[in-house]
Parts: C-alpha cells; structure tokens; sequence
C-alpha cells in the first residue's frame, strides 16, 4: 500500500501516513478513501486516526430517537422541505447577499433530503450584531441550518445563515449532525433510509467528504466542488480524463479535441468561457503543458492544481473586450474573479 500512495499521492504523504501511525496504511480501501485528498497528508492525520478507531472499536448503538424531536430539544423547529416551496420558504430570513445556493437550484429538494430547522428564538437574533465578528457557528450562523443528505447515500453537508460569507459555509458543525445533538446522526440515518459518514474528528476545511473519499477542493459553489482535475456535483465524483489531453482551469473544463473551454456549471455567470472560445476556440495550436494552457510559446492560462493563478489574453481584442485582459498573481484566484478583468469596450 505504501507503494501504491507513493505514485499516487506523492512521496511525502505516504511517509506521513507510514511514519505517524502504521495501522493508517491498513484501513480499507486506503488509497480509494484518499485519491483526490491532494499530497499534503498532515492536515488529515486527525481525520484518519478517528477512522482508524472507529473501525477498530465499532459499537451497536440503541435505536435510533426521532431526528425532529432531537432538534426541538435542541431548541429548534425542523421540519423536511420536501417540495420547492418548502426548500424555498426559510430565504425570508437571510440576508440579499447571502443567499443559500440552494434556493437557486428546483431540483434540489427532488437530489436530497432536506431537513430545515429554524431557532426558536430567531427573531430575537439580529445579524447587525455580528457584522465584522462573524464566525460559523456563531449564534446567528447557527439560528437558521440546513442539513441535506444526498438520497442516494454517501453525502451529507449542513449549512448555515451566513451562506459565503464565512469560511466553510457548507461544513457548519463540521457536517455532523451529532455536534448539533447526540443521536441526531443515527436518528436521520434510520428515519430516511440513507447512509453518510461522520467523524468525531472533522476533516479541515477544504477538504469534504463525498461518500468514503477526501475530496480536496479549491471552490465551491452551486453546490459544486471544485479540486485537481477533478470536481463533485451531487455526490457524484467527475474526474477529468488527463491521457487525452483534457484539463480543468477552476470551474471550466478545457476539452482538447475541440479546443474549447466549457462550463462545468450551467449556472455560472461568468462569460469567459464564451469570450475564449469566440477568439480562440477550435485553434489546434492550444494545448495544456505543465497545468498551464499554452498557445505556441504564450502562457494563456496559468494554474497551480487547477486553481487559476493568471490570465493573459492581451493580444486578442475585438472592440476592447480583452483589453488590459491581463493579470498574473501571487495567490490562486477563484475563477469568479475573471470576469473582474473584463475591460470595458473601448471608446
């Protein structure tokens, strides 16, 4: 196995693996559970270590209680938003801009359970007292959660009132549902006949869990995650087929064959992807060298593990559209940040 993450994963994280624990190497499926976990493997230790116990020391537990009647013990009301109306009807208590990208999307409620749960006490809780202090589960990020579960299995994510705004938005009580009240894990496994995996260690942020695999990612949004060469929509782990050429540069794929940059999503608002293709689209001259996407000599596109770092596109312009279309950073941009250098057409 040793072997086997070594060309996988790189030298460094199967060290780290071997030398902090020997038992980590033996968990099942090790490689599997890791494949898109990135080469750092020290921020997974605690992670890994409470997989390895919980393999080792697997308890019966009693029956399951009722997942809404935990909830209201913990000073919720909850209730499943089984139709848009319902997955829709608690956006009354969020802010403009912070939106849950949920109510964006109809089919969502048809892909997850849903299970809302609003504090009893929310109209005392006043979002002006915590502007500049927000933190993830602070009192008002917590007065409003949303806990969906992939019906197919393997997915679980809560989410809170804050929406973007603070780091790991989609990871409030780091997807556990235990950290909100004892029991409430098993209760809402039992009661909808669906299975997803939680730990008493928490995977840092960053990193999220799509059935038994680590998945590091860069964005999300939509509802989609974004990693190397690889992105997660509804539970379901899309790897992009490098041997042909193909490359992911944040949330577009680059297709080789037919020289085009697509939308993963749909729904993104961001144009770029139609502006490159419209100047230079279908020019077979256009490859992926090195993680960068190259024409001739010319570094169009740069990225450090699929996260866009640069754009440099200053020498295709038609009515000013690419004109000071350029920007190399220090740091990885998230590719909704592209559209912030679309120049203005030219006067």
């Amino acid at each position: 196995m040793y072997k086997k993450l070594k060309k996988q994963n790189g030298e460094k994280f199967a060290q780290t693996l071997r030398d902090y624990h020997n038992g980590l190497l033996e968990i099942e499926g090790i490689d599997t559970i890791v494949r898109h976990a990135g080469r750092d493997a020290e921020p997974l230790l605690p992670y890994l270590m409470g997989l390895l116990a919980a393999i080792s020391n697997a308890k019966q537990s009693s029956k399951p209680g009722n997942p809404f009647a935990l909830l209201d013990q913990a000073g919720y009301n909850a209730f499943y938003a089984d139709t848009l109306d319902a997955q829709n009807c608690i956006a009354s208590y969020f802010k403009p801009d912070e939106m849950l990208c949920t109510f964006n999307d109809a089919a969502r409620y048809k892909n997850y359970h849903i299970v809302h749960a609003v504090k009893k006490d929310v109209g005392l809780i006043r979002r002006e007292n915590f502007y500049g202090r927000e933190q993830r589960q602070d009192i008002y990020g917590t007065s409003i959660i949303s806990i969906q579960m992939l019906k197919s299995g393997g997915f679980i994510s809560i989410k809170n009132r804050y929406n973007q705004k603070v780091s790991g938005c989609d990871n409030t009580f780091n997807s556990n549902p235990d950290n909100i009240i004892d029991g409430l894990s098993a209760s809402l496994k039992d009661y909808f006949n669906v299975d997803f995996t939680v730990k008493d260690s928490p995977l840092p942020d960053g990193f999220v869990l799509i059935g038994q695999q680590i998945l590091k990612y860069h964005t999300e949004r939509n509802n989609i995650y974004y990693g190397d060469n690889v992105w997660v929509e509804n539970g379901v782990v899309h790897v992009v087929n490098r041997s042909i050429g193909d490359a992911l540069f944040g949330e577009f794929l680059f297709d080789n064959k037919t020289k085009t940059l697509q939308k993963i999503d749909p729904n993104l608002t961001d144009d770029f992807a139609e502006d490159f293709n419209r100047f230079l689209g279908g020019n077979n001259s256009i490859h992926v060298q090195k993680g960068n996407l190259i024409l001739n000599d010319d570094i169009l596109i740069s990225a450090q593990n699929c996260c866009i770092t640069g754009v440099d596109l200053t020498a295709f312009s038609e009515d000013g559209v690419f004109t000071c279309f350029s920007a190399f950073l220090k740091n990885p941009i998230s590719t909704s940040h592209i559209s912030e250098f679309h120049a203005p057409p030219a006067l």
